[in-house]
């Protein structure tokens, strides 16, 4: 098993502080992934259990396409979200309802980006996102951070808690590059 990685970067912006997702993490990260409107859009549906959230993060530390955040609420350093590439370049995020509707999302992804161009330094270049076409919220913070919709992908993900559902894949540029030719 590879080593877990270093805890070490971070952005700040006036109300939050994105740092590297640790084990320390676990049970705040719990407290989204549990939840079912949470997770209602994911890959995975709520967990159930605390330890499936504990293997999550292992998983990620062990990984070099893994590279997530938490998200803190500043003073108070409470994290309220998780945002990053579990599965680079593709991106995403959670955060708590309680901070939904703020700009927060929006505010976290337009700091993560810088970070994530720079790990990745001619290995992508572009950022993905995969959002389910009723998750309207998603879509107004993607496309805010300059993402556009790439593709629809009719009837591809069979959602742990909706069913078989339509994605809708959005793309961002690398900073002075433009995206090549949709596929067909």
């Amino acid at each position: 098993m590879p080593a877990l990685q270093e805890a070490t970067e971070e952005a700040r912006t006036a109300r939050i502080r994105l740092r590297r997702l640790s084990l320390e993490d676990v049970a705040d990260v719990h407290r989204l992934r549990e939840r079912p409107d949470v997770m209602k859009y994911t890959p995975t549906g709520p967990a159930t259990d605390v330890s499936q959230t504990e293997d999550w993060i292992r998983d990620c530390l062990g990984r070099s396409n893994c590279y997530n955040f938490s998200i803190e609420l500043l003073p108070a350093r409470r994290v309220i979200g998780v945002l990053g590439a579990a599965r680079a370049p593709e991106i995403g995020y959670i955060l708590h309802p309680d901070y939904w509707g703020r700009g927060i999302a929006t505010e976290a992804l337009t700091a993560f980006l810088p970070l994530f161009w720079k790990k990745y330094e001619g290995v992508y270049g572009y950022a993905t996102a995969k959002i389910d076409p009723d998750h309207f919220a998603s879509r107004k913070v993607l496309e805010k951070c300059g993402f556009i919709l790439w593709e629809t992908k009719e009837q591809d993900f069979q959602s742990p808690t909706l069913g078989l559902r339509d994605t809708q894949v959005y793309r961002a540029p690398r900073p002075g590059t433009e995206l090549s030719e949709r596929a067909a």
